[in-house]
């Protein structure tokens, strides 16, 4: 067993260097694009080690304390909350950031490896989350503060309990994983599932501030609301069965008690990390024998042959309907559309709620035009995944386009309608929406927010096509998460991009509406604006188009690697 885990580990050693080797297919920009991608875990854990040094530190100076019988105090609730905070994340964690390469097991079913070992090189691969990092961190430094401490049995303990802990984590992020890869195999319930994730979640996040202002019409005489109550028992019991709350309790244990409290804790961690490994590896097993992916075919053609834009030219009406069809048919491309409205929606019930003008008003701005500023931006910034991706996104598609007798500043008009349409519709009805329900304020400002958006795009548009064929990145938008996000580089580009195209409209807006006084002025100085922003996309268009020519073997290649 030992042997085949360390092939594993040479295995992905390998897999790294190859990755960054040279190759005849691959240009400077290319192998830089990879490496920056394969690097990306390497460079987060350098910028995790600072934190995990901290709560290390934190750990055992909490077990020094304890093993003086000095009270603990507040540091030590701050690291029960953030050890119950790694159990919430690691739930959560793997339906947000899906490791794309866990599910990858598949191919080695080939070869003579028991799928007992698979399922635990598949743990270990979990112990580089970095949630399990953070709390490896805390439950090694607790048990080296108690040993310091004097504490020697209270150590050994405290690193047995901090052992179950680790697995039980590794156990709720592998049954997680597992069961939303076995989930998503069918294309529908895939699609279910990521806009459960996009719309539901944040939904349930808002019911709490929703609700606040009810809370107490049903408070009986002792001043507790009667559902609380009946609940608070219940509440009591689930969040004792916490595994971060089961190791607290090893160690936090009244005099006489202490080695039955800490017995039966450690049992019942015990128990619950055997229980989740249990469920991970039979969803494991069930994922090795699964097909790839099940759903019914959807028709092609059609409808795309009858759509046209009005005012542009047929090619480039169809290659933005192919990108508006792509956003509409995808999760990742729903959730661009969904996101900014749930956002909206979320933020425009907060600001009813505290009168137009509380602390939930965005940018505390006149009633509802910093609310149609705010998710106007929003819509923009969700555009992100498409639109600095847009050509691998296409995936076999774009390699038919490029063989095609379409030319290449067409393909990136095209793109780019596509691009802003997408963009529009959630940022039109958000700004309809915020005129509706939260009206007032200066007639001119309100024209202003579209024309700076506008503006904004304009800029941004032809850097996007820049960013896609500098670093394009093989994804699938059937998920939601890190394996249909854009190339890291290319996503923090394009939202730096963004904010930048958007600040000069801004600033005129503030400028001559706010301080000079003059908010008629102010969309006549944003028109002038716009046709600036038009002449220097011009400029970056050709630019955009020259490095896309230079790009469009290996564009073609990664697109066929997706």
């Amino acid at each position: 067993m030992l042997r085949i885990l360390r092939a594993f580990v040479w295995l992905r050693w390998r897999t790294l260097l190859n990755s960054l080797e040279r190759r005849s297919s691959r240009d400077v920009l290319e192998r830089f694009s990879i490496a920056v991608e394969q690097l990306a875990p390497t460079m987060a854990a350098i910028v995790l080690l600072p934190s995990m040094i901290g709560l290390a530190g934190m750990a055992s100076y909490v077990g020094w304390m304890m093993a003086r019988g000095e009270p603990q105090g507040v540091i030590f609730e701050v690291l029960r909350f953030l050890l119950l905070a790694a159990c919430a994340v690691t739930v959560a964690g793997p339906m947000m950031l899906p490791g794309g390469d866990r599910s990858n097991a598949v191919r080695l079913l080939l070869l003579p490896i028991p799928r007992g070992v698979l399922y635990l090189g598949h743990a270990v691969g979990a112990l580089a989350d970095p949630w399990v990092f953070l709390a490896a961190a805390a439950v090694v430094g607790l048990p080296l503060g108690l040993a310091a401490g004097g504490s020697v049995a209270t150590a050994a303990t405290a690193a047995a309990a901090g052992l179950l802990l680790i697995a039980t984590l590794v156990g709720i992020s592998l049954a997680v994983s597992n069961a939303m890869h076995l989930f998503v195999r069918d294309r529908r319930r895939g699609e279910l599932l990521a806009l459960v994730v996009v719309v539901v979640l944040p939904m349930i996040g808002m019911m709490p501030a929703l609700m606040g202002g009810r809370r107490h019409s049903s408070d009986d005489q002792s001043g507790q609301p009667r559902a609380e109550r009946r609940t608070s028992g219940l509440e009591r019991q689930a969040f004792a069965l916490m595994p971060s709350e089961l190791y607290v309790r090893t160690l936090r244990t009244s005099p006489g008690t202490e080695a039955r409290t800490s017995a039966l804790a450690l049992a019942g961690l015990a128990g619950v990390a055997a229980t989740l490994h249990l469920v991970a590896f039979g969803a494991f097993v069930r994922l090795l024998g699964s097909t790839a992916t099940t759903g019914q075919k959807r028709a092609a053609g059609g409808a795309a042959k009858r759509w046209r834009i009005p005012g542009a030219a047929r090619d480039t009406s169809a290659i933005a309907i192919n990108q508006i069809r792509l956003a509409l048919r995808t999760p990742r491309g729903r959730a661009t559309l969904l996101s900014p409205i749930v956002v909206f929606g979320m933020f425009a019930a907060m600001t009813l709620r505290s009168g137009g003008a509380g602390d939930f008003a965005p940018l505390r701005m006149q009633s509802g035009l910093g609310l149609a500023t705010f998710s106007s931006f929003v819509s923009l910034m969700a555009l992100l995944p498409l639109a600095m991706n847009q050509f691998a996104i296409d995936r076999a598609g774009l390699t038919l386009t490029m063989l095609a007798p379409v030319a290449t500043m067409t393909l990136l008009r095209g793109k780019a309608v596509g691009n802003a349409i997408i963009a529009l519709i959630p940022g039109t009805i958000c700004f309809t929406a915020a005129a509706l329900l939260l009206p007032g304020g200066d007639p001119a400002l309100w024209v202003c927010v579209p024309l700076t958006g506008t503006a904004a795009y304009l800029t941004a548009a032809p850097i996007a096509a820049i960013l896609s064929a500098v670093f394009p990145r093989a994804v699938d938008l059937n998920s939601i998460g890190r394996g249909s996000n854009a190339h890291g580089a290319a996503g923090l580009l394009g939202m730096l991009t963004f904010v930048a195209a958007a600040a000069p409209g801004a600033a005129l807006t503030l400028i001559v509406g706010r301080g000079l006084q003059r908010p008629l002025l102010a969309p006549l100085a944003l028109v002038i604006w716009i046709l600036v922003s038009f002449a220097v996309s011009l400029v970056l268009f050709r630019l955009a188009a020259d490095i896309f020519d230079r790009r469009r073997e290996n564009l073609g290649l990664t697109s066929q690697r997706a």
